[in-house]
């Protein structure tokens, strides 16, 4: 059997909404500046293009006039259930 060019993912709903307004935010403003410092191969941000391009056409969210509180409400969630990546001390 030969391997596909695609792949397909599950994600948590939460998870892909906060994934796509991260990608929208960072890839998006000036060529994906914000980036600079973390790509290490100009295939790097082509990808995360195509990420974010494929969750575009899976959530309905961004075009919702709550958007900003969808986003909050799935950031929250994702801290719930994941726990975050900066915990404060003590």
């Amino acid at each position: 059997m030969a391997a596909s060019d695609n792949v397909t993912l599950t994600l948590d709903r939460s998870v892909a909404l906060v994934l796509f307004d991260f990608l929208s935010r960072t890839t998006d403003e000036e060529e994906g500046e914000p980036l600079n410092e973390a790509l290490r191969h100009k295939a790097e941000l082509p990808a995360l293009w195509a990420t974010l391009s494929a969750l575009e056409d899976v959530l309905t969210e961004p075009l919702a006039a709550d958007y900003g509180a969808r986003v909050k409400a799935a950031r929250a969630n994702v801290v719930a259930k994941l726990g975050g990546a900066f915990p404060k001390p003590g």
